[in-house]
C-alpha cells in the first residue's frame, strides 16, 4: 500500500501540489470508491436494460400465448357444437328406427308367401 501512496504523492508533486500520506491515501480511497460505484451503476445499468428486454420478450409471448389460446377456445367451440348436432341427429336416428321396428311388428304375416300372377306382372313392369 505504501507504494500506491508513493505514486499518488509523485503525481500530485508532479501537478504541482504537496500532499500528505495522509490526504493520498484518503485520495486513493476515495478514487476506489468512486470506481466501485461507476462499477455498480454500469451493472445495474446493464441489468435494467437486460430485465426490460427480458420483460419485452415475455409480453411477445404472451400475446402469441393468448392469440392461440383464442383460436382454441373458437376451436373448442365449434367441436362442442359439431358434437351436440351429431347427437341430435343421433337420437333423431334412433327414434326413427324405433318407429320403423314398430312398423315391422305391426306388419301381419303373410300366409301367402308366394306371388299370384297379377302380383308378378307388376313387378315385372317395375323399371
Amino acid at each position: 500500500m505504501s507504494w500506491i501512496l508513493a505514486i499518488v504523492m509523485r503525481l500530485a508533486g508532479l501537478a504541482g501540489v504537496s500532499l500528505s500520506p495522509f490526504v493520498a491515501g484518503a485520495l486513493f480511497a476515495g478514487g476506489l470508491a468512486v470506481l466501485a460505484g461507476a462499477a455498480h451503476l454500469y451493472n445495474a445499468g446493464f441489468s435494467s436494460a437486460d430485465a426490460k428486454c427480458e420483460a419485452a420478450q415475455v409480453a411477445e409471448q404472451n400475446a402469441q400465448l393468448q392469440a392461440r389460446l383464442k383460436e382454441k377456445d373458437r376451436q373448442l367451440v365449434f367441436a362442442n357444437a359439431l358434437q351436440q348436432r351429431d347427437a341430435k341427429r343421433a337420437a333423431e336416428a334412433e327414434a326413427q328406427l324405433k318407429s320403423n321396428q314398430g312398423a315391422i311388428d305391426a306388419t301381419p304375416a303373410n300366409a301367402n308367401k308366394c306371388f299370384t300372377r297379377d302380383m308378378s306382372r307388376r313387378v315385372r313392369g317395375v323399371r
